[in-house]
């Protein structure tokens, strides 16, 4: 007995020593107690309480430039991944998009005969929107076919018509698509302008502020019974890249065969050329202002309000402070733009009369 009592002193002696020693708090501290305890010692929550404060201090001891560089690396890491995960869900997105396009575009390519029947019913004032449907019908229009059947379907006899654009000349096919359209405005458009209202023609005038930037290749004058008329034939200044282009098909051209350039339908000299008639009650001395460039164009009232003064600027650029001549036209009653394709155009081929109009106003 007596010894039984000493090994529980000395058992209990130990844990009282291990109790006072400041460590860590191990599971085989409460495993082996003989007392059991409600809560922990204030020995053991002191050392639990100093183990936390230790890692708050180690993690107070990392720097903030540390903390954002972390953050920057991980950044960069989400970066890298993200892109490739949008680039392929992208890629998925427009390769279904495209596949579906696809299926919408699909459509049947009807053979160049059916087109040409078509094009046999075609009006003259709808064929622009004919060649605007597909490749195949603009191929139509650019056949010498179409614009032969065009100029019998709607041919007239007409007094005054050109012998150009008669019918035994007619048979050429080179420059034939411009010979019918100016045959088709002596005979079929005529027709539909008388049936249109005055005011409406008048509103089509155009103004002449839109023949600036155009280069005087020609000027004239001519007297009629009653007034003068002054003629400036302007044309229209192809951009570089246009330029480059022209060119390129004038080179094309060159190194063709004879009998391709003597079928070419689109032939026109006078494409993207108009022609400024103003008419003057007096003769005006003119400067000569061929090979320059319509800069500005201004219109004012005379004293009497009755008749106009028209001031043209020509210079040698495109730029208005480049000026170098002026034409000064006093007494204007009228003036008038003509296209190539107008019946009062000058063309070589054609006799034209200029007192077109009894009134004294031509506008």
């Amino acid at each position: 007995m007596p010894s039984l009592r000493k090994k529980a002193n000395r058992k209990a002696a130990e844990a009282k020593r291990t109790d006072n020693l400041v460590g860590d708090v191990t599971v085989d501290d409460f495993a082996n107690t003989l007392q059991i305890h409600a809560r922990l010692k204030k020995a053991a929550t002191n050392v639990s309480s100093k183990v936390k404060q230790g890692a708050t201090m180690k993690e107070e001891k990392t720097t903030w430039h540390e903390e954002s560089l972390l953050q920057d690396n991980m950044k960069k890491d989400s970066d890298k991944v993200a892109p490739l995960t949008s680039i392929r869900k992208g890629r998925r997105k427009f390769k279904l998009f495209n596949q579906e396009d696809t299926k919408e575009e699909e459509g049947i390519d009807w053979p160049l005969d059916i087109w040409f029947v078509i094009s046999e019913y075609i009006p003259p004032e709808t064929v622009g929107k004919f060649a605007r449907i597909c490749k195949s019908s603009h191929y139509v229009t650019t056949t010498a076919k179409f614009w032969f059947h065009l100029y019998k379907t709607y041919h007239k006899h007409v007094s005054d018509l050109p012998d150009r654009l008669q019918p035994e000349c007619m048979m050429r096919q080179h420059g034939l698509r411009a010979c019918v359209i100016r045959a088709l405005h002596y005979t079929y458009f005529t027709s539909l302008l008388r049936c249109e209202i005055d005011d409406v023609s008048c509103l089509r005038q155009e103004e002449p502020h839109s023949l600036e930037r155009r280069k005087c290749t020609h000027m004239w004058h001519k007297n009629g019974k009653i007034r003068w008329y002054f003629f400036f034939k302007l044309k229209q200044i192809s951009k570089a890249r246009n330029s480059m282009l022209m060119k390129r098909k004038t080179c094309d051209i060159e190194e063709t065969e004879l009998i391709e350039m003597l079928e070419n339908v689109a032939v026109n000299p006078e494409d993207g050329c108009k022609v400024l008639r103003v008419t003057c009650s007096k003769y005006c001395l003119l400067p000569p202002v061929i090979g320059l460039i319509l800069q500005t164009v201004s219109m004012s009232l005379m004293p009497g309000y009755r008749k106009y003064r028209l001031l043209l600027k020509f210079g040698t650029s495109v730029i208005p402070s480049t000026l170098t001549d002026e034409v000064t036209l006093s007494d204007v009653t009228g003036y008038r733009i003509l296209d190539w394709w107008d019946p009062c155009y000058p063309h070589n081929d054609a006799t034209y009369t200029v007192d077109l109009r009894q009134n004294d106003s031509d506008f």
